[in-house]
């Protein structure tokens, strides 16, 4: 009888996680244009059939990579705050957990929401908020969109190309000059910076006008 060889399996080992990790993974390299299972399941160097071993199908493996995301949300130290700032801060960590991988924003928000994904914990604890606010209850749902909405599009406004782009220093080399891919690099890495703390900036000013006009409804009798 023989023996089996130890080492590696001839057959790479896939798990539901390990998917989810590489989909992130790809995404950071190629954006959500090109994004597929087949590319996926090349990068994982399996066969695209492998991956429904462990995943249903694309929007299932998106909502997995969702409830990444809202896993790394850490709420433990909101009960400890007055609502506005913990509403404050909740919506900064939703951003920044979509944020995670930016690649992965656009694909992310355009997914719909399957009925068991562990999504419906950031409408739990936005509508927690909002109840301990004070907020009526046939108002709750209009407010948590009015923030979603806030929150994914403060998100958006990051990885869009070209967003609020400030003008570009002068640069020049010790001749004077730069090469072509100096100035496309240096010019990329401005509008990066740019772009985000506009984009941070508009975010935190238009949530606190948001939860200030929150607190006018609420104190009115």
């Amino acid at each position: 009888m023989s023996q089996r060889v130890a080492g590696r399996p001839a057959t790479p080992i896939l798990s539901q996680q390990g998917i989810v990790d590489a989909a992130f993974a790809l995404l950071q390299d190629v954006g959500p244009e090109e994004f597929s299972m087949g590319r996926l399941a090349r990068a994982l160097d399996v066969r695209t059939p492998a991956l429904y071993n462990h995943v249903e199908n694309r929007q299932h493996l998106v909502n997995l990579m969702r409830r990444d995301m809202v896993r790394s949300i850490d709420r433990s130290m909101l009960a400890d705050l007055p609502w506005t700032e913990a509403l404050f801060h909740f919506a900064v960590l939703f951003r920044e957990a979509l944020l995670r991988v930016p690649a992965a924003v656009e694909l992310i928000v355009a997914t719909p929401i399957s009925e068991e994904s562990e999504s419906g914990v950031i409408y739990e604890e936005m509508g927690r908020l909002l109840r301990r606010a004070g907020v009526a209850v046939p108002r709750i749902l209009m407010v948590m969109v009015a923030i979603e909405s806030l929150v994914v599009g403060a998100a958006l406004d990051i990885v869009a190309p070209g967003a609020h782009v400030a003008a570009l220093p002068e640069q020049g080399g010790k001749d004077g000059g730069s090469s072509h891919g100096e100035v496309m690099e240096s010019g990329e890495k401005y509008a990066r910076q740019a772009r985000s703390t506009v984009s941070d900036q508009s975010f935190e000013f238009g949530l606190r006008a948001m939860i200030a006009a929150i607190e006018r409804e609420v104190a009115q009798p």
